[in-house]
């Protein structure tokens, strides 16, 4: 048994976000910032008035990208009677890649989560135990 790939698969989870099952979010531990795709963004609904100025960046795809802007978003991981809740700010943008949400360190620490890699496992404190 090789371990050439261990931690080559990448982390994916569906965590709730305003209230919806945001299916193929990429947990980023190594990014700097948190990206919400457009597409996800106008199926959970948020009106775009509540979008604030943001900054390009670039590292996500090729060359720079300028989001539509920023915006805060409640985000949820676990079930009922252990889960927990934190406000994370995400730049929306058109992303093309295959995941609706990228996930960075910054939210990682709000959320007091560790991540293991060969396990492909994120785990941290919820209101009735740990979430894995």
């Amino acid at each position: 048994m090789t371990t050439d790939l261990v931690g080559a698969l990448p982390m994916v989870c569906s965590p709730i976000i305003c209230g919806s099952t945001v299916f193929w979010t990429l947990i980023d531990g190594g990014a700097g910032l948190n990206v919400l795709s457009i597409e996800a963004f106008d199926k959970l609904g948020v009106p775009r008035d509540r979008l604030r100025a943001t900054k390009p960046f670039s590292g996500v795809t090729d060359g720079s990208t300028t989001p539509i802007g920023q915006v805060r978003l409640p985000v949820t991981f676990g079930i009922l009677g252990s889960y927990r809740t934190e406000h994370i700010d995400f730049d929306v943008a058109y992303i093309n890649l295959p995941y609706n949400v990228i996930l960075d360190y910054p939210a990682l620490a709000q959320f007091m989560a560790a991540t293991h890699h060969a396990y492909n496992v994120v785990k941290m404190p919820g209101a009735g135990g740990d979430i894995m």
